[in-house]
């Protein structure tokens, strides 16, 4: 929360950005699990009219019919849970991020929940990374997801995983948009503590299957509200009624949760509708004479949002696309719902603006999107909410980071026990040190990982190592070696190994396995034929920005000879620095969000000397920052 006057730094918070190739791992939650409450029927009926059968579990969910001890979790067979690590690939200091780290030390919540003390924004597959964080640790959740209205209405920002995702979304019409849900609204209970809320908002295509839904996972009593958000934009057909709201609805994980409705911005003032007395109080005479006084704080907002407009083309906070919520939406929520200090979450964060009015209200937050031109949106817009607010004067770090889908450049950068540790965890591995030349073991079998460098190669000596390990250490008659490149002797050494038989030793047998290859992949795809796409290694594009003056103090700025390096990869997001300060890139004003548009004008306010930052981001992940200096006349 906002510091008095007189605790203010001199000078203002101003940001600074460091790349850092640390590799963060988080244990998966432990045994506990979140059970699907009992459904209760809401009234009888007469007995010559029999029962009204109640559907007690949500779709998708798994039924178990088994023995206890043969227990699985639930929706596993339609979505298995997939264990890989998260790659830290950027952070955005702040300067006070160690006053952050202590305080999470005394909660082992907290701790768990951002192991460096920064904030955490997240770019993968929201369920898998929801999967391996913590039970009981978010105060609040607000979703906004895809509505059921149709695969371009949700495309926003154009990536390959965005699309991937939702082409999966439709399959199966209604009830396959509604299991796609169940599976992540089940992880957010888990999430959530007992005094937890989650808000989900919605429109008039699925608002009505997602209450019956959230009813079985969540409980029926545990409903709170419906709230109706009406809004004056859009179009008006002339064969039906305009629609003009969205609906949001609101459950608590249990009777305990957090509710604080006497914050100003959750009142409506009565300025205008009742008379004042000589001291200045509103009140209202009743029918029989008497004097009622009213809440000098104004009357609660109820359930029906007519006083929070949907943001039109010209609103300062607009990034540029369809779906974006106004900010005083998501602090009306986060007031509400989640106390001072509490942890927000989004898992649908699009252009970031929950965990912008988290940041700005003083909350803790974490969120994700599968895109990462979303990621590169919202990361900049947290980044430029800091700053540009005199208000916020304690901010911890955040950190930008990858679950699925990694920067191999920033990997060559690792130490190479850390980057040793992230390949066996990303092949499905347990790292051990137990040997110099063993890094890990999966299913039994030992695992050998390579330098960091993609410029290295494992040779003969790496395999007649590890062959000696793994017969005379282990014991074992199997063993994979792991790396970027595989040289011709050591693939000749493993040839020669694989061929040597003999009856008083073990059948050795090496496999040679690059990391980029779909070989690597293979145990992801094993769980789950349709997760092979989770597990890639990307490049960063190669930006080529070409400057041409096109009148006084007006330039034109080209990257269209801009290339992917990653197959099969296009340009898909360009974003524009044209004060490019303190080595952070924040975004000019109207240039965050420029899909596909390559060129850009840019007039500078004066002549002189200024610093040009242009972000690209490909279609498949990559992203890269260029920075050169211009000079105006």
């Amino acid at each position: 929360m906002p510091m008095s006057q007189e605790s203010r730094p001199e000078k203002p918070v101003v940001a600074q950005a460091t790349e850092r190739p640390a590799i963060s791992f988080i244990e998966p939650p432990g045994p506990d699990e979140v059970e699907i409450p009992e459904q209760k029927q809401h009234f009888d009926l007469p007995v010559r009219f029999g029962a009204v059968p109640v559907d007690k579990a949500p779709l998708g969910w798994e039924v178990e019919t088994r023995r206890a001890e043969f227990k699985v979790t639930k929706f596993q067979h339609a979505y298995p849970t997939i264990r890989l690590p998260f790659q830290e690939v950027h952070r955005v200091e702040f300067g006070r991020n160690k006053e952050f780290q202590a305080a999470n030390e005394k909660d082992p919540k907290l701790r768990e929940l951002f192991p460096t003390g920064a904030n955490r924004l997240f770019f993968g597959d929201n369920l898998h990374i929801m999967r391996q964080l913590p039970s009981s640790s978010i105060d609040l959740i607000y979703i906004d997801p895809p509505f059921f209205s149709g695969r371009n209405y949700n495309v926003i920002f154009g990536d390959k995983n965005e699309v991937r995702s939702f082409s999966d979304i439709w399959e199966g019409g209604m009830p396959g948009y509604l299991v796609w849900l169940n599976v992540r609204l089940y992880e957010m209970k888990r999430l959530l503590k007992n005094t937890g809320s989650i808000y989900v908002h919605l429109d008039w295509h699925a608002s009505h299957y997602v209450k019956v839904e959230m009813d079985k996972i969540f409980g029926a009593e545990n409903f709170r509200n419906e709230i109706i958000w009406k809004y004056d934009i859009g179009s008006a057909p002339k064969t039906t009624f305009p629609r003009k709201h969205d609906v949001i609805l609101r459950y608590a994980k249990t009777e305990n949760a957090f509710f604080f409705s006497e914050h100003t911005e959750l009142r409506l003032p009565y300025e205008g509708i009742y008379p004042r007395d000589e001291q200045g109080r509103i009140y209202q005479l009743s029918s029989d004479g008497k004097i009622r006084y009213k809440d000098p704080l104004g009357k609660m907002v109820t359930d029906v949002w007519v006083d929070i407009q949907a943001l039109n083309i010209a609103a300062k906070e607009r990034i540029g696309y369809p779906t974006q919520k106004p900010e005083r939406l998501l602090s009306r929520i986060i007031l509400s719902s989640s106390p001072e200090n509490g942890v927000v979450a989004d898992f649908f964060c699009g252009g970031g603006t929950t965990a912008a009015v988290a940041q700005r209200l003083g909350r803790r937050w974490l969120t994700a999107d599968q895109s990462r031109i979303a990621v590169a949106v919202a990361a900049d817009r947290i980044a430029k909410t800091v700053e540009e607010n005199a208000t916020i004067l304690r901010a911890p770090d955040f950190t930008v980071e990858h679950w699925g889908i990694y920067e191999a450049p920033k990997l060559e950068r690792c130490r190479p026990p850390d980057f040793r540790e992230f390949v066996v965890r990303a092949f499905g591995g347990r790292p051990e040190s137990v040997s110099p030349a063993i890094h890990g073991v999966r299913h039994g079998i030992p695992l050998f990982v390579g330098e960091p460098l993609r410029s290295s190669r494992v040779g003969k000596d790496d395999v007649a190592r590890f062959a000696k390990a793994v017969y005379e250490e282990r014991r074992a008659n199997h063993g994979v070696m792991l790396g970027w490149n595989f040289g011709p002797d050591a693939r000749k050494a493993a040839e020669i190994l694989a061929a040597r038989e003999n009856k008083r030793i073990d059948f050795v047998r090496l496999n040679l396995v690059r990391i980029e290859s779909d070989e690597f992949r293979e145990h992801v795809v094993n769980v789950h034929r349709d997760y092979g796409s989770l597990l890639s290694f990307i490049q960063p594009p190669e930006v080529r920005v070409a400057v041409r003056r096109v009148g006084r103090l007006k330039y034109q700025f080209d990257v269209s000879e801009s290339v992917s390096l990653n197959k099969d990869g296009m340009i898909a997001n360009v974003q524009w620095d044209f004060d490019y300060k303190h080595e952070r890139f924040t975004s000019t004003q109207g240039y965050a969000f420029r899909r596909n548009e390559l060129v850009a004008e840019y007039e500078f306010p004066s002549a002189g000397s200024f610093i040009v930052a242009c972000s690209v981001q490909d279609d498949q992940g990559g992203e890269s920052t260029a920075v050169q200096t211009i000079e105006v006349n």
